[in-house]
C-alpha cells in the first residue's frame, strides 16, 4: 500500500478533493457498486460502536463529523462510540493512514422523526482533531439545486447485496439524483422537501444496510461536496425503490450554530508553549520578526486566517466576528479576487474551509509613514469561529500574558517548517519606554509596543495579531503588527495597532459586535 503523501506542495484547500483520481476511473464507475480504491474518499469515516463498524459519516470539520440520527436511537452515550478516519480496510488493524478518536459529544436532532425519517442528521464531535493530510481531509457542503438526472457517488462498508455481509473494504456506487416528484411516485408522497433520492428506477444501485449516515457526494468540476446523507429506503437497489437522502444544504443554519464556539477559546494550553519572551522585531513592509518561536499545536488558533491570492499565503489575518476578519491594510486584500483560508496549519496541505473575500473596508489614513492607522475589515460570506475583542475601557498591563502567531521560517527553531504555524510570547513595552526608542511623535495612543529580548527569527508573515489572555485559555485580540526598525534592530520594540483604539471604526463596520 502506499503511504500517505506527508510533504509537498498542495494547493491551499482541498476540501473535497478525491486522492488518487483519474479521469478513467470517472468514466468507467457508472453502474453497479465496486471497492473504491484506497484512501480515495478521505472525507469518508467510520462510526463504531464499542469495537463494530455500526454508521458512516463525513468529516466537514477537524473536530466534526456529519452522520444519521437514526444511528444512534438506540444508544447514544459517548462513550460507546468512536470514529475511525483514513480507514480503507476495516479488517486491517495497522493501516498507515488511521486515525481512531474518540467522541465528545453527539447531537441528534431534535426534531427527528423516527415514523417519517424526518430530520435524521446528527453532528458528532471528536475528542480531539483530525490530522488532515492525503488521506484525512473534510468536504463542504453541496449548496447548489440538486437537479435531477445529476451523476452523484454514494461510498461505505455497508452490505454489498440486500441482508448480505458487510463489506470489509470501502465501496462506492453512482447513483442518479431523481426529481422529488418522481421520488414521491415511488414512496407515495412520504419524500419530504428536506429529503431527496438517487438510485436508477431500474435498481441494481443503491447505498444499503450498514452504509446509514454515509455520505452521498457530488462533483461540481473541481472538487466534491456534501449533498446527502443516506438515511432510509425499501430494500437495497430494488427497482422503483431508490435509496433517500438527508438533504444537507436544508440544515447549514444547524450545522453552524452546533460548531460554533464562544469567541476567543484557545487550545493552546495543551501544547507546549515556550516560557520565554520573543524577540520581535517587524520591517518596513509590516513583516513581523520574533524570537523563542515554537510551532503551534494544529488547530489551537483557530481564528486565525490565511490571506490567499491564486493559492498563495501572502498575509494573516484574525476573525473578529463570525463574518469578519482583521488584517492590515498594507496587505492590499482584493474583494471576489482573493480568499480566506479557514483551519490552516500546515500551509503545505489543505484547509478546513476556503472563503471567497466579498468586501474590503480599509481605515481612512494620510498615506505618510509610519502610518498612524494600518487596518482593514475583511467581510465573509460564511460565518466562522472568531476571537474576542477587548472593550475600549480596558487596560493591557502586566496581569496580560500575550502571544503572536504567524507563519513563515523561525531560525530559532530551525527544525520547524515555514509552512506550520507558529507562535511566541511577547513582553509589553509601556508607552514611555517605546518612545525613548522611536521617538515622541511617532508612537500615539493608537499603538501598542512589545519588548524584542531573545534571539532572533522571522516568521515572515504580515498581519501577526497580538493575542493576549488574563482568564486562563480566554484570548482577546489588542493589535494587530503594523511597523518597526528597518533594520531590524533588536533593542527597538515592535509597534502594534492598539484595536481598542478602532473599536467605533470596527463596531460601525460590522454593525454588530
Amino acid at each position: 500500500m502506499k503511504k500517505p503523501l506527508t510533504s509537498g506542495s498542495f494547493v491551499a484547500d482541498l476540501a473535497g478533493v478525491r486522492s488518487f483520481t483519474t479521469e478513467q476511473e470517472m468514466e468507467v464507475r457508472i453502474i453497479g457498486g465496486v471497492e473504491a480504491w484506497a484512501h480515495s474518499w478521505p472525507w469518508q469515516v467510520s462510526l463504531r460502536f464499542t469495537t463494530m463498524p455500526a454508521c458512516g459519516g463525513a468529516i466537514i470539520a477537524p473536530q466534526w463529523v456529519l452522520t444519521a440520527t437514526h444511528c444512534f436511537k438506540q444508544y447514544n452515550k459517548v462513550d460507546f462510540w468512536t470514529v475511525m478516519a483514513g480507514k480503507h480496510d476495516l479488517e486491517n488493524p495497522n493501516e498507515e493512514c488511521q486515525q481512531l478518536v474518540g467522541v465528545s459529544k453527539i447531537v441528534t436532532h431534535k426534531d427527528y422523526n423516527r415514523i417519517t425519517k424526518m430530520h435524521d442528521i446528527a453532528l458528532v464531535k471528536l475528542k480531539t482533531p483530525l490530522i488532515f493530510n492525503q488521506c484525512v481531509r473534510p468536504i463542504e457542503i453541496w449548496m447548489r439545486p440538486i437537479e435531477p438526472k445529476k451523476q452523484c457517488t454514494v461510498t461505505g462498508w455497508g452490505t454489498t447485496r440486500e441482508n448480505g455481509p458487510r463489506a470489509n473494504r470501502l465501496q462506492e456506487v453512482n447513483v442518479t439524483c431523481l426529481s422529488q416528484e418522481d421520488c414521491n411516485k415511488f414512496y407515495h408522497g412520504a419524500v419530504q422537501p428536506t429529503m431527496f433520492c438517487a438510485g436508477d428506477p431500474e435498481g441494481g444501485v443503491d447505498a444499503c444496510q450498514g452504509d446509514s449516515g454515509g455520505p452521498l457526494s457530488c462533483y461540481t468540476g473541481s472538487r466534491y461536496e456534501l449533498a446527502g446523507v443516506v438515511s432510509w429506503g425499501v430494500g437495497c437497489g430494488r427497482a422503483q425503490r431508490p435509496g433517500v437522502y438527508t438533504k444537507v444544504q436544508v440544515y447549514l443554519d444547524w450545522i453552524n450554530e452546533l460548531i460554533k464556539e464562544s469567541c476567543g477559546q484557545s487550545e493552546i494550553l495543551t501544547c507546549r508553549l515556550d516560557s520565554r519572551p520573543a524577540g520581535v522585531y517587524v520591517t518596513l513592509e509590516g513583516e513581523v520578526r520574533v524570537g523563542s518561536v515554537t510551532e503551534a499545536c494544529a488547530n489551537s488558533w483557530p481564528w486565525q486566517v490565511s490571506l490567499q491570492s491564486k493559492g498563495r499565503h501572502y498575509c494573516s489575518g484574525t476573525l473578529i466576528h463570525h463574518h469578519w476578519v482583521l488584517a492590515p491594510q498594507h496587505c492590499h486584500c482584493k474583494p471576489t479576487v482573493d480568499t480566506v483560508v479557514l483551519g490552516g496549519h500546515d500551509l503545505r496541505f489543505m484547509s478546513t474551509q476556503t472563503i471567497l473575500v466579498e468586501e474590503v473596508f480599509s481605515h481612512p489614513h494620510d498615506g505618510t509613514f509610519p502610518p498612524t492607522s494600518d487596518l482593514t475589515l475583511i467581510k465573509l460570506s460564511v460565518p466562522a469561529r472568531f476571537v474576542c475583542l477587548p472593550h475600549e475601557d480596558v487596560k493591557l498591563d502586566d496581569s496580560w500574558s500575550c502571544v503572536t502567531t504567524g507563519w513563515g521560517s523561525s531560525n530559532s527553531a530551525p527544525k520547524v517548517s515555514r509552512s506550520t504555524l507558529h507562535q511566541a510570547r511577547l513582553g509589553l513595552v509601556n508607552r514611555t519606554t517605546c518612545r525613548e526608542s522611536w521617538g515622541e511623535d511617532l508612537i500615539t495612543d493608537t499603538q501598542l509596543c512589545t519588548d524584542p529580548a531573545g534571539s532572533v527569527s522571522c516568521m515572515g508573515d504580515s498581519g501577526a495579531p497580538l493575542l493576549c489572555q488574563k482568564i486562563k485559555g480566554v484570548f482577546f485580540l489588542f493589535g494587530v503588527v503594523t511597523w518597526g526598525s528597518p533594520s531590524c534592530d533588536l533593542s527597538t520594540p515592535a509597534v502594534f495597532s492598539r484595536l481598542s483604539a478602532y473599536h467605533s471604526w470596527i463596531t460601525n463596520i460590522t454593525n454588530d459586535i
